[in-house]
């Protein structure tokens, strides 16, 4: 059986493998019971040492390389390194931990339906995000979503560690975000007017902050850490002089009636993805020519509205 961490009360929790869990590629009762009462309870879960820290280092060498490419040349916006047949690995895409504790928080066989990937720049003082929600419409309060973020380097506040509000993804409803009262004030290309924006608004960060103010945990290289959709959180600025990437998938709960929302894939990747998917999760994508992924331009599409709202 893993283990917990003894971190400070306000720390994130960590759930730690054992060799046996290793080993069978999935975790004993206890520790999935552990990982399930961070999410209900602090809306985030760092899964340590899910993935071999070679296949880590192979993604980061090759991404930053991407990355630089996109600085020179702001048109190439598709950046998840799918096309690479050499770094599709099982243990990213498919890891059987997070799958887990998938089927166990959102709903038997989730929906894999988002990839993406977050840079922070090297030496991006000053820049940060507001505090938000990954979401513009009156979102549910249930378990609907979850984010499985691989750090492609040890996180630290130095290098810009992501910035959480453990436990606000269960007091929050959309009442919390701001609300679009001005077209001319559109954050994202999915707000609506009269209808709320991500950001979360200062008089709820105020009062949030009285009961549990937000952290920036660090992370290791092999960790994926899980954030409950509407926990509250910011992207911060890298002081370090190596960029700070991490990549991105989101889950969705068969409970939540959203229909759009896609991968989107290069054709020559399609039995990685489509033809070796493990039973337990359902692969939502579009599947695109080498020419067409190129041309792409809607890595940013992330929109889960619900039918109901459409």
């Amino acid at each position: 059986m893993g283990s917990l961490s003894t971190e400070p009360k306000d720390a994130a929790r960590v759930v730690t493998l054992s060799a046996e869990e290793l080993k069978r590629g999935a975790y004993a009762p206890l520790s999935l019971i552990r990982a399930l009462e961070a999410l209900h309870q602090d809306g985030l879960v760092v899964l340590r040492g899910v993935i071999p820290v070679d296949h880590v280092d192979s993604l980061n060498t090759r991404m930053c390389k991407d990355a630089e490419v996109r600085l020179a040349d702001n048109s190439q916006d598709f950046n998840h390194n799918v096309k690479y047949t050499e770094l599709l690995y099982e243990d990213v895409y498919f890891n059987p931990f997070v799958l887990q504790v998938g089927n166990a928080y959102l709903g038997h066989r989730p929906i894999w339906n988002w990839l993406t990937a977050n840079t922070a720049v090297a030496n991006t003082a000053g820049m940060r995000q507001p505090v938000h929600k990954d979401c513009a419409f009156e979102h549910p309060m249930f378990p609907y979503y979850f984010i499985a973020n691989i750090p492609l380097c040890d996180f630290s506040e130095t290098n810009g560690a992501t910035e959480f509000w453990l436990g606000s993804h269960a007091h929050t409803s959309w009442r919390d975000n701001d609300m679009l009262t001005d077209l001319a004030d559109t954050p994202g290309p999915f707000s609506r007017l009269n209808e709320p924006v991500p950001n979360v608004s200062a008089a709820a960060r105020q009062a949030r902050r009285l009961v549990r103010p937000p952290l920036q945990p660090s992370l290791r290289r092999g960790d994926i850490v899980i954030r409950d959709l509407r926990t509250w959180h910011a992207g911060m600025p890298n002081n370090s002089d190596q960029h700070r990437i991490m990549i991105g998938l989101g889950y969705q709960s068969p409970a939540h009636p959203n229909y759009t929302m896609r991968l989107h894939l290069p054709a020559a990747q399609r039995s990685f993805f489509l033809g070796s998917a493990p039973a337990n999760v359902d692969v939502r994508a579009n599947v695109y020519s080498d020419e067409d992924l190129a041309a792409l331009k809607i890595d940013t599409f992330f929109d889960l509205r619900p039918e109901y709202l459409e």
